[in-house]
Formats: C-alpha cells, sequence, structure tokens
C-alpha cells in the first residue's frame, strides 16, 4: 500500500520530471527564484503520539495563537500562546483518541474569543468544549451538545464563518451510506447553538435511497461558498458517484451553475446540479475531487474517474453555454483498484489544483501510483493544454518536508492556519509526523504507545 502521506507529499512537491508523462510542462526557472518565502522560526508546542495519522487545527487571531491536537498519550489538548512568547499554555481534555483518522480535531474561535473544539468521533455522539473565557485555555467546559438533536451519531465535525464573520459548524449525522450533513450558527449574546438551515444541507438519508455526500468549497472574493459534491451508497469508496455543484452567499439562498435558483436539501439525481453522471464504481473517490476559480470567477472542478476503456484519468469540468462541459486531462495507462473500504487501496492516481497563473492558466500538479508525476498547464476556457512555462507561487518553501526525525515509517504533515496573523508577509503552518492513516476497523488489539513525534508551529516570512 502506498502511504496517505507519501501521496501528499507526492502532490506538494517540486519534483516535475515526468518518465513518459504527455504534454507535461515543467516550472520555469523564474518561478523557483519567485518562491522567496522562507522558515524563519520554528516553535514547540508538544510531543504528539504518531502510529496513526489524523489532523490537527492550527488558528491565529491577533496577538494570540492556537492549536488543537492529541498528545504523545492520545489525550485531546488546546494549547495557546502570545505570538512573541514560545511559552504555550495547554489544557488536557478528557478525549482519549481512537485508533481511527476519521478522528480528527477541529478548532474554531467565534467573535468574541471563546474557543470552541470538537472531534474523536466516527458515527460517535457529539465530543464538543468551550472556554469559559475569551482567548483563554486554562479552562474548556465538556459540553457535548449543541441543539440536542441529531448528535448521537456524528462524523466530519467542522468549524468555519460565513459572510458576517458568524461561527458554523458543520458535520454529518449518521454513516456513510445512510447520513445528512447539518450546519449549527453560534450566538454569541446568548452562547447557545441553533440550527443555521432549517432543512440538512445535504440529505441522502431517505426511503429506499439511503447515501450519503462528501463535499468540500472554497471561497470567492466577494464571500462567496462554490460547493462541490459526490455521492455514495456505502463504506466502500467504489460506490462513489454524481459529482454535484451549487453555489450561495450564506448557505441558505442557492444557485446552480446556470444561475438558476435550487434548493436545500440537496438530494441525488437532482439534474439541476449535477455536474458528472458517473454511476457508482466509475472510478470517482470521495477525497479526489477539488475546485479552483479562474481568474474570472468561474468555477472548475478536477476529480478522477474511469475512461472508456476503464483506465483512471483525470477530468476538469467547466460550465459553457447551458451545461457542464467534462474534458479528459491525462492519459494514463493504469485502473485503480478499490480495496477495502478505503484506507488499504492502493495510491491511484492523485492530482492537485495547484493555482491560477500570471498568464491565467490552471496548473495542475499530478502523480500516479507508477511512480509518474508532473505538471500541466492548461486553459480555462477550452480545458485544452498549453505549451508554455506557467508561472505560479508555490505554496511552501522548498525546506517544509524535511524530517522531523529520523524515526522509520513516518511522514511529515501540515496543518494551515484558520485564521491569520497582523504581521505583514508571514503567516503559519503546524508540522509534525505520523505514521499512514488507518481506519477503525483495522486498530491493533493492542493501541501501541508510540512512535511519538515533535509537533511544532512553523513562522514563515
Amino acid at each position: 500500500m502506498q502511504l496517505w502521506i507519501l501521496l501528499l507529499s507526492l502532490i506538494f512537491t517540486t519534483n516535475h520530471s515526468v518518465a513518459g508523462a504527455q504534454k507535461t510542462s515543467r516550472l520555469s526557472e523564474g518561478e523557483s527564484k519567485k518562491n522567496t518565502s522562507e522558515i524563519v522560526e520554528h516553535i514547540e508546542v508538544d510531543s504528539v503520539w504518531a502510529a496513526n495519522r489524523v489532523v490537527f487545527a492550527l488558528h491565529t487571531v491577533g496577538q494570540r495563537q492556537f492549536v488543537a491536537y492529541y498528545d504523545r498519550n492520545r489525550m485531546m489538548a488546546v494549547a495557546s500562546r502570545d505570538i512573541n512568547s514560545h511559552q504555550w499554555q495547554k489544557t488536557i481534555l478528557p478525549s482519549r483518541l481512537m485508533w481511527d483518522s476519521h478522528n480528527y480535531v477541529a478548532l474554531g474561535i467565534d467573535e468574541q474569543g471563546f474557543i470552541h473544539v470538537s472531534g474523536n468521533m466516527h458515527t460517535h455522539p457529539l465530543s464538543y468544549f468551550r472556554s469559559e473565557k475569551t482567548y483563554d485555555v486554562s479552562h474548556m467546559v465538556e459540553l457535548n451538545e449543541m441543539v440536542g438533536q441529531d448528535e448521537q451519531s456524528v462524523t466530519y465535525p467542522k468549524f468555519f464563518y460565513d459572510n458576517m464573520g458568524r461561527l458554523l459548524f458543520s458535520y454529518r449525522s449518521g454513516t456513510c451510506g445512510n447520513g445528512n450533513i447539518l450546519v449549527n450558527r453560534y450566538q454569541p449574546e446568548n452562547g447557545q447553538w441553533v440550527r443555521h438551515l432549517a432543512t440538512p444541507l445535504f440529505e441522502g438519508a431517505q426511503e429506499n435511497d439511503k447515501r450519503a455526500a462528501y463535499h468540500t468549497y472554497t471561497k470567492d472574493s466577494e464571500g462567496n461558498f462554490h460547493f462541490v459534491w459526490m455521492w455514495r451508497w456505502t463504506p466502500m469508496v467504489e460506490t462513489c458517484h454524481q459529482l454535484c455543484y451549487a453555489t450561495s452567499p450564506d448557505l441558505i439562498h442557492w444557485k446552480n451553475a446556470a444561475g438558476k435558483r435550487v434548493s436545500l436539501p440537496f438530494r441525488p439525481d437532482n439534474e439541476q446540479v449535477i455536474v458528472d453522471h458517473t454511476p457508482s464504481k466509475g472510478g470517482m473517490h470521495n477525497s479526489r475531487y477539488q475546485i479552483i476559480l479562474t481568474k474570472n470567477g468561474n468555477p472548475v472542478i478536477g476529480y478522477v474517474k474511469y475512461d472508456e476503456k476503464g483506465l483512471t484519468q483525470l477530468y476538469l469540468a467547466r460550465f459553457k453555454g447551458e451545461q457542464w462541459v467534462s474534458k479528459k486531462i491525462s492519459d494514463w495507462d493504469f485502473r485503480w483498484k478499490f480495496i477495502g473500504g478505503g484506507d488499504r487501496m492502493t495510491e491511484g492516481g492523485h492530482f492537485r489544483l495547484a493555482g491560477i497563473s500570471e498568464d491565467g492558466f490552471i496548473v495542475v500538479r499530478w502523480g500516479t501510483e507508477k511512480g509518474e508525476s508532473g505538471q500541466y498547464t492548461l486553459d480555462p476556457e477550452t480545458l485544452e493544454h498549453v505549451e508554455t512555462t506557467a508561472k505560479i507561487e508555490r505554496k511552501y518553501p522548498d525546506d517544509i518536508y524535511e524530517r522531523l526525525s529520523d524515526v522509520r515509517g513516518l511522514s511529515v504533515n501540515l496543518s494551515d492556519d484558520r485564521g491569520g496573523t497582523q504581521e505583514k508577509g508571514v503567516r503559519y503552518v503546524l508540522k509534525w509526523e505520523s505514521k499512514a492513516p488507518s481506519h477503525g476497523k483495522h486498530a491493533p488489539k493492542i493501541i501501541p504507545e508510540g512512535p511519538v513525534s515533535a509537533l511544532v508551529v512553523l513562522k514563515i516570512r
């Protein structure tokens, strides 16, 4: 099995030479020189358990910085520091990580500065903590309830914000193949959560039609949400199907790509929002799809599926005229085999919509389980390959993937800052190492105590 961490490393690496790849453009010397960012400081947070990968959270607000993670004893923890200090204030929460990479930890900070933490759930009752004081992690209260309904089988917690800066929380209630995506909103004036939406955002649990939606989104310059999602029948990844898109300024009022109003909840087989009709077992994967906006604000969606020969390929879709147009971008010569529901599969084909170049072209970085990797440069209107040298700023400094330890089997993980610093030209990234992801059904009988990795915040200028 190819490790997910290695997969991510391949996506972000700057090695773009390809053996036998078609229409692959290299990065220019100019791009390499353009990436002048550098790591100027390593701030150690703690040591963390690294036998199974789960995602941690970093959030900077003004002069305060917050990290939510699991420590070396697998206990959920939240830490904070003044931005000018290396001293962390830490609080251990009464929640011990189970063996399951779904059980990441999510962090949110509301308009008044209260700290919200949730995580360690994969179809488990809601786990939720909130600080008693603003910007203070020393007293976190275990609440385990928000609105009091549909909170007994929770997965995929996420804190995020609407255009007014209000704190939202989304999660799946139910199971894969029988779950709905719900959205709550926090009211700082009374310290209460309410349903932000009167209905689920995605509703797959219906009589004789039980599916679950997997979604991602981006925001445009005006703060509008652009959502893309696909449906899945069962816990088996190969049952992913039917890619969809819609946009909204507030998650309440929605339009499709043609600008026509569409209503909630989103359900399967809604022709108004379908981008690609690929059926179950058609090669789609709910972690292999992304959305990017062109310089004109038009959405372009990337995803993998099988081609007419049954081989795994990368496709891009854009809305043109009155319909979505999908185009095969890659020319890979293998078929991805879906094994064991998710975390026991081969690497398959992966990609990252790296950005829009100075000339307005779409830059895609990719790799396959055959060891090939490279970059595609594409015209945003035609989705045709362009034989040009793309100039695009790299997301991270070149040395960010340097190992923290010499422990075999560990790979670097990164988590971007969900907030932002007031210091011009500076950003922060959370870094640690772990082994590959693994789901609960593959948990060992005895959970190992290690290995252990350092957890550090990197200051990048």
